[in-house]
């Protein structure tokens, strides 16, 4: 009975209970526009309806910040971010976990179902409010969840406080509410660990961060002065990441909140992100600029024949393109598809046939000597 109670404490802790008057008002003038909040159900891969906020700035942005909450914490946490995030332009999108707040859902599985909550989340205000780019903003277990697993349209994260290992939190969590030695909550936690995985029906394996995700630029957050989650876990991720990266180390407690310069610096960071990430996007030719500038070498527009699958992956596969060539037209070879073009796609020859008007005895010398072949001069298109 008593091992059933703790299980109990640990996946399914006392819900924080609010009222819709804590989401704030439905509209929010500011400086650079309002700020409109839709209030949404999302349903998740168990069927569950995820409650859920998203803070819209208009003018119109197509960037938006996903908030996830702590663990027994809930989305009125990132409400109080969302009014900074309009002032750089950026939408706000904060929401309940399953078993959390005003969710459905009777268990929390500390990221092992949560993870595919979050991916719900972002097709859904992707299709609804028509977002391109996310940033994933994630605080302790929220911050944990995020790396669990590869979410689609992700421009970056921000990740403040999260732990690595699940064992370890959960030592750490037990110690803070008790003041039983660390040895005896380690045997403790050996009896009640079976106990929570049949229940929750995960591993406390599945629940652990092995490396950094380097292919996403992160901002790391992190506090000295945090006992229940060692800064540690924070810097060995910073250090393992070998991409863009940052970290900032705060002042204060795990749950103490944060400052507005914090927050400001958070927001500011994710606007230079979207904002790389969108001049890297128009910084690539789209396929019709491509086919004008093959039109325009090539003088004939009538001659030139660009399949929309070459052209654009031109930059990226021209490394894998194959030419072969002939007499009077040249094979492009992509993805096992041959185009005959008489003109060149990717490259300028220009055939220089030897003996052209020279004498037989002539003809048949150079054939010996250069096996009857014809001589092609290459030349890039583009330097």
């Amino acid at each position: 009975m008593y091992f059933e109670q703790e299980c109990r404490k640990f996946l399914r802790p006392l819900r924080l209970e609010y009222q819709m008057f804590d989401m704030g008002p439905e509209r929010l003038s500011l400086a650079n526009g309002t700020l409109l909040k839709h209030e949404i159900s999302v349903i998740n891969c168990q069927g569950h309806q995820l409650k859920c906020s998203f803070f819209e700035i208009n003018p119109q942005s197509d960037c938006c910040i996903i908030y996830c909450h702590g663990f027994n914490g809930c989305q009125v946490e990132g409400v109080k971010y969302a009014h900074v995030a309009a002032q750089y332009n950026l939408n706000f999108c904060t929401f309940d976990f399953q078993g959390c707040g005003q969710s459905q859902g009777d268990l929390i599985t500390f990221g092992y179902l949560e993870q595919n909550d979050i991916t719900c989340i972002i097709l859904d205000i992707k299709k609804r409010f028509q977002q391109n780019q996310f940033i994933l903003w994630g605080r302790s277990l929220g911050a944990t969840t995020i790396q669990l697993k590869k979410q689609p349209y992700v421009s970056g994260y921000v990740l403040d406080s999260c732990f690595t290992d699940l064992n370890k939190a959960c030592v750490s969590m037990i110690q803070k509410s008790t003041s039983l030695p660390k040895l005896i909550i380690k045997s403790a936690l050996y009896l009640l660990k079976g106990k929570i995985e049949s229940q929750g029906n995960f591993k406390f394996e599945d629940i652990k961060i092995q490396r950094a995700d380097s292919s996403v630029p992160t901002l790391y957050i992190c506090s000295d002065q945090d006992t229940l989650i060692k800064p540690k876990n924070t810097i060995g991720l910073y250090q393992q990441h070998n991409g863009l990266r940052d970290l900032i180390k705060i002042q204060g407690e795990h749950n103490d909140s944060r400052s507005l310069q914090l927050i400001n610096q958070i927001c500011c960071w994710c606007k230079e992100r979207f904002q790389i990430n969108c001049q890297q996007s128009c910084n690539e030719s789209s396929p019709g600029e491509i086919r004008k500038k093959y039109q325009h070498l090539a003088g004939r527009s009538s001659l030139v024949r660009t399949p929309s699958d070459i052209i654009s992956k031109y930059e990226q596969n021209r490394q894998h393109v194959n030419h072969c060539q002939n007499q009077s037209t040249s094979v492009l070879k992509y993805n096992n598809q041959y185009v005959i073009q008489t003109k060149k796609l990717y490259y300028q020859e220009y055939p220089q046939k030897f003996a052209g008007q020279q004498s037989k005895i002539l003809q048949q010398r150079m054939s010996q000597e250069v096996g009857n072949s014809i001589q092609f001069i290459r030349k890039p298109i583009f330097n």
